[in-house]
């Protein structure tokens, strides 16, 4: 039984270290955007593989560490709030992902284009969701203090409470602050 634990520690310390890779990626991406009022394609599209990757490590990482509960004992093992609430903010970091990829990724891909001095809503809005739910993310993960009186029902209030937050700061803050970066410099371009 060692083994597994040993197994589970090595586990955990791949699924910090990718954590910590996509959290810092998502915070530097959204750093450079705010301080260049304008969107880098190359830049965004870098950021976008190293955090896929990172993603891809969480899942099978998470999965495994979920197997290795499991296989310790099968009979106490159950899903707690906590977990169902990692479950739920890695479920939407890859439905808001892959709608990034969709929906806002090949239009910038595209190149340099007018934007008249309106960065778009759905850009601002899935950026929100990204940034919030990695943000939340890392609540979840060091909620050790607090998880024990959280209830799923806490968990989601709290995650719906924040993208609400972050949803409504990118509209009133980040919109009118690229679209005065953009109205001065009408191109999105490299920067």
């Amino acid at each position: 039984m060692w083994q597994l634990s040993w197994i589970h520690q090595g586990l955990l310390f791949a699924h910090l270290v990718a954590f910590a890779v996509a959290v810092a990626s998502v915070l530097r991406e959204d750093l450079r955007l705010l301080a260049a009022r304008g969107v880098s394609p190359s830049s965004l599209a870098a950021t976008a593989r190293i955090v896929g990757r990172a993603l891809a490590v969480l899942w099978a990482t998470g999965l495994a560490m979920i197997g290795c509960e499991y296989l310790r004992d099968p009979a106490a093992f159950t899903i707690g709030a906590k977990l169902a609430a990692k479950l739920l903010v890695v479920l939407a970091l890859s439905a808001n992902g892959l709608a990034l990829h969709l929906l806002v990724f090949p239009s910038l891909a595209r190149g340099p284009r007018p934007l008249r001095g309106d960065p778009g809503w759905l850009p601002l809005l899935l950026g929100a969701v990204s940034t919030t739910s990695w943000l939340y993310a890392s609540f979840v993960g060091a909620s050790r203090l607090v998880a024990a009186r959280m209830t799923l029902r806490d968990f989601v209030l709290l995650y719906a409470a924040l993208l609400f937050a972050g949803a409504l700061g990118a509209m009133l803050v980040v919109r009118p602050r690229l679209s005065r970066g953009t109205a001065a410099r009408p191109q999105i371009g490299t920067t």
